[in-house]
């Protein structure tokens, strides 16, 4: 059995007032992972997997579920006990990991991203990890939104209607 990211469990309430917990994934999660992958809309798994390709809950929750957490760190949003988003760490090398999240579309606009987003900058200065990475489609302005709101040093490059944007977790964004 794969050990469990000991990153402490937050609340908070969205901007819809919805109660909302982020804490790591444990392997008994995998059914309610699952049956949030089978809500999620062919345009919000495109944006999360860069793909227009099916992507299978069960699949996807073997992943997150019961991945080596040397390599893959994964937390996850819950309302009412449903699993309502997914942000997960993949080590890129040493010092660099890539960040993914998706939220569930009829919770997506209520700052959900957002924190989860903070919690992984905080789960992966836990974990040593320096920089991060994050791949998205030019058009996910909702992904674009969450990294911008991240107080760190940033750049972005980009081509053939796909971004990369590299942060800096050492280095504070300018104020402005």
């Amino acid at each position: 059995m794969p050990a469990i990211l000991q990153h402490e469990t937050v609340s908070f309430e969205s901007r819809t007032g919805r109660l909302v917990t982020i804490r790591p994934c444990t392997p008994a999660d995998a059914p309610v992972i699952v049956e949030m992958y089978e809500r999620l809309s062919p345009r919000t798994l495109r944006f999360r997997y860069c793909s227009g390709l099916r992507i299978s809950g069960e699949v996807e929750a073997a992943r997150l579920c019961g991945g080596d957490p040397d390599e893959r760190t994964v937390l996850l949003a819950l309302s009412e006990g449903e699993v309502i988003g997914v942000g997960e760490l993949g080590r890129v090398s040493e010092d660099c990991a890539e960040i993914a999240i998706v939220v569930r579309d009829d919770c997506q606009g209520e700052g959900i991203g957002t924190a989860m987003g903070h919690e992984l900058v905080a789960a992966a200065r836990e974990r040593g990890f320096t920089r991060l990475q994050a791949y998205m489609l030019a058009d996910n302005r909702a992904m674009r939104r969450v990294i911008a709101k991240l107080p760190f040093s940033r750049t972005w490059e980009g081509g053939c209607g796909e971004l990369c944007v590299t942060l800096e977790l050492a280095c504070p964004a300018a104020l402005r």
